[in-house]
């Protein structure tokens, strides 16, 4: 188990506050149909008492790429990145587990041995979440997904933004160097948070690593260029490409209640292996004693 520097978690809050914005800005059938997609509305009463109590929470978060590629082929949304939180309101912080996209997982319904990024595209969320619930033996009490193409529209709308890079390497063509700063339109920002296996990129620690920086500088950048000229567009692309299990007054909370919690955190990264296995694919083997700990330390969290 590598436990990282406390850092700030934007990712859960700049995605509520779009989704809060949505919630507000456009009506309330397009929000059923398009934004708010409960799980299990047998589950939705308890996660609500939850919330209004300000009681510990766990979220899966998902980044999906669903291009119009795969649409025309009808192959469901891919997952780049998965991330489980577990939020303590009480004691004032956040577990992040970075879940390898590789991993090897029993998802439910369709596979006995496939690649966790996989599940979402054979099921969706309610497919991806109960995958993480069986593999970790956690609760999850919601979930909120992004899709990259939205990434990339939030971006350009803002008129790029600003990061620095963790890593020197060449994706797609464009040059990035360690420790320089420079400004990414949308598809220069896509490319960066995508990259893993090129030369110097860091594989997937390195791409988790510059998926915060990218949402990090993309929420900093709403929160001081959100105007008249761009808040259109923004919801527009965001109740477009966000998906949630969380309602506008459960947002609200989280956004209110829960920010604390969430502004540093403890990020709990998965040891194991690379391998190419029976079937001639690569797959992540967690190390089983190194994410017990990961699950321990999570599930700790979320006492109240």
């Amino acid at each position: 188990m590598k436990l990282t520097r406390k850092g700030k978690v934007t990712i859960i809050i700049a995605a509520l506050v779009l989704i809060t914005g949505i919630f507000v800005t456009v009506k309330a059938i397009n929000i059923n149909n398009k934004v708010y997609q409960p799980i299990n509305k047998q589950d939705t009463k308890h996660v609500k008492e939850k919330i209004k109590n300000n009681k510990p929470i766990s979220i899966a978060i998902f980044g999906v790429d669903s291009n119009k590629e795969r649409e025309s082929e009808n192959i469901g949304e891919r997952t780049d990145s998965i991330m489980l939180a577990s939020i303590n309101p009480k004691t004032k912080t956040t577990k992040l587990v970075s879940v390898p996209r590789d991993m090897a997982v029993n998802i439910p319904g369709y596979s006995s041995h496939d690649k966790v990024a996989h599940a979402y595209a054979y099921g969706g969320s309610k497919t991806a979440v109960q995958t993480l619930k069986n593999e970790f033996n956690i609760p999850i009490d919601g979930y909120i997904t992004v899709d990259m193409d939205g990434f990339k529209k939030t971006i350009d709308a803002l008129d790029g933004v600003n990061v620095k890079s963790n890593k020197s390497f060449t994706f797609n063509g464009t040059k990035f160097k360690a420790g320089e700063k420079v400004k990414l339109n949308g598809q220069e920002a896509l490319d960066f948070v995508r990259s893993r296996k090129e030369a110097g990129a860091g594989d997937d620690e390195g791409r988790q690593e510059r998926q915060r920086i990218v949402i990090e500088a993309t929420s900093k950048k709403l929160k001081n260029n959100l105007n008249v000229n761009n808040f259109n567009e923004l919801m527009n692309v965001a109740q477009d490409n966000i998906t949630t299990s969380f309602n506008l007054n459960d947002t609200r909370k989280l956004i209110t209640d829960y920010k604390s919690a969430t502004e540093y955190f403890e990020k709990l990264s998965i040891d194991g292996v690379n391998q190419i296995e029976s079937d001639g694919i690569w797959y992540f083997e967690a190390d089983k004693d190194a994410k017990q700990q990961i699950v321990k330390t999570y599930k700790n969290n979320l006492k109240s």
